[in-house]
């Protein structure tokens, strides 16, 4: 099966497949009382700046993740998010008006910002196990 990369265009899913890839959606790990509880606290306490949208996805499923689960692991694919994650992360960004009205997409400067919240709440909750740059240049 294919899949679009902003890096390489149309490649095959298998040959780019990653063990953070494996990663359950947050869809997968809520709860009915979950998702009733999320919707209204989107309601009553989350605006629609992209990055704080970002983090409240992130806090979401960082919280849901069974402890066996290694969000570590993303970080071998920084800042690439896994397809099916990233997928659920803009429809649920789209739900806070975040399209833009003539091409019913996000804009890219606002893709990029939820993202950044994504990673910026996962750095502050998960250990950074990527190499330093300095660990880079010594090897």
């Amino acid at each position: 099966m294919l899949r679009w990369s902003s890096e390489r265009g149309w490649v095959d899913r298998a040959d780019t497949a990653t063990a953070a890839d494996a990663l359950p959606t947050l869809d997968r790990i809520t709860t009915s009382a979950q998702r009733w509880a999320d919707r209204e606290e989107d309601i009553t306490s989350v605006g629609g700046d992209p990055q704080e949208v970002g983090q409240v996805f992130a806090r979401r499923w960082l919280d849901r993740l069974a402890a066996t689960e290694r969000p570590a692991l993303l970080w071998t694919d920084h800042p690439r998010i896994p397809h099916r994650l990233d997928g659920e992360l803009l429809r649920y960004a789209a739900r806070f008006g975040l399209l833009a009205h003539k091409e019913d997409q996000i804009d890219e400067q606002d893709r990029y910002a939820i993202r950044e919240g994504f990673w910026k709440e996962l750095a502050a909750r998960v250990p950074d196990t990527r190499p330093t740059a300095q660990a880079r240049q010594d090897s």
